[in-house]
């Protein structure tokens, strides 16, 4: 009984998975007698905890009750008070939750404040709770995020036309698969040849409804075009560049609302691994890359992939289309799980690493 009610408070928890960074998304759920009183699930920082939605209407009903929280509950003042007193206050009798935060505030010490109070403490995992919460206990261990990448090629391995003309090459339930990912994704990262090449909107577009979400550019030159679309599609600009930029460009783009943040470069472009030290500082758990098979190979090469999609489309572009890879190499050679599904005509790899 434990596992359905803490798999319905995951299912709570991914209503605003992608919105919430630098807070994990939670769901909880207020059960007694094994029946559902009240359901709640965080929506975003600053917002009340899935533990106070739930009980914030139940009054004196919560007395005796259980409390099932997909992630344990918190014991700390942040910008909202510690859940632990709440539920002490309104007479919780059990929480069952499915993850040890691993956030030093709380580990080990909600337990001791609940049990303490004589509440009784339960830690039951779940698969599915684990995969959920790995990018969140990737960034406190690396205060990095999680970093996911997107590519999509035809059969003979090409991603664009000639002279990288854009082709659209997946097809819509792909391209639908695309967008959900974005959805879960805290923040999306792409390239400035990207930009140049595709003007993309790169926000979510899902059941006509559009969200926006921060974008971060690799542009060491700061060549972002002041007319891009990404200015009014997107929930704010990041550009990493180098130091030696022309100031107009930097004064100009600064003036356009983007944030231009200086890492160091080579030979080689960008430091990946400052970037994404610098995201990371941002709160951001989940980063969705969606550029091309360059920026692709150069997270791959760094070991800086925690997972990827390769699309493949039943096309054939011929000889004079851009290949997806400039060097020859086999990026499932460190690969530790592969996994494909069929999205329409379309094929999908999924890749951990």
């Amino acid at each position: 009984m434990h596992m359905s009610f803490l798999l319905k408070s995951l299912e709570l928890a991914t209503i605003s998975r992608g919105f919430c960074a630098p807070n994990p998304a939670v769901g909880a759920l207020v059960v007694k007698d094994n029946k559902i009183l009240a359901q709640g699930f965080h929506r975003g920082s600053g917002q009340p905890h899935a533990e106070v939605e739930a009980l914030k209407n139940l009054g004196e009903n919560a007395n005796g009750a259980t409390l099932y929280v997909s992630l344990e509950p918190c014991c700390h003042f942040g910008k909202t008070p510690p859940c632990t007193d709440l539920l002490i206050q309104r007479g919780i009798k059990q929480v069952v939750f499915g993850f040890r935060d691993p956030n030093p505030q709380v580990t080990g010490k909600s337990e001791k404040i609940l049990r303490a109070a004589g509440i009784e403490y339960l830690h039951v995992p779940a698969i599915e709770i684990d995969t959920f919460y790995q990018s969140y206990a990737f960034w406190w261990q690396h205060k990095k995020p999680f970093v996911t990448a997107k590519l999509a090629m035809s059969l003979d391995g090409k991603i664009a036309g000639a002279n990288g003309t854009r082709v659209n090459i997946t097809n819509k339930d792909a391209q639908l698969f695309t967008h959900q990912q974005r959805k879960l994704s805290d923040a999306i990262l792409t390239t400035i040849q990207t930009i140049q090449k595709d003007d993309p909107l790169l926000n979510v577009r899902l059941a006509n409804i559009e969200y926006k979400k921060p974008l971060y550019i690799l542009d060491s030159q700061l060549a972002t075009p002041l007319s891009a679309n990404i200015f009014s599609s997107t929930k704010s600009i990041t550009l990493f560049h180098t130091d030696n930029v022309n100031p107009k460009k930097l004064q100009a783009l600064k003036a356009q609302g983007a944030h231009c943040v200086v890492v160091p470069g080579g030979h080689h472009g960008l430091d990946l691994d400052a970037v994404l030290a610098k995201i990371g500082n941002d709160g951001i758990h989940d980063l969705w890359i969606e550029a091309g098979g360059q920026c692709f190979s150069s997270f791959l090469k760094q070991q800086l992939l925690q997972k990827a999609y390769i699309y493949i489309a039943p096309k054939w572009l011929g000889a004079q289309a851009q290949n997806a890879f400039v060097e020859d190499h086999d990026i499932f050679a460190t690969v530790q799980q592969k996994n494909w599904q069929i999205l329409g005509e379309d094929m999908v790899c999924e890749m951990r690493w």
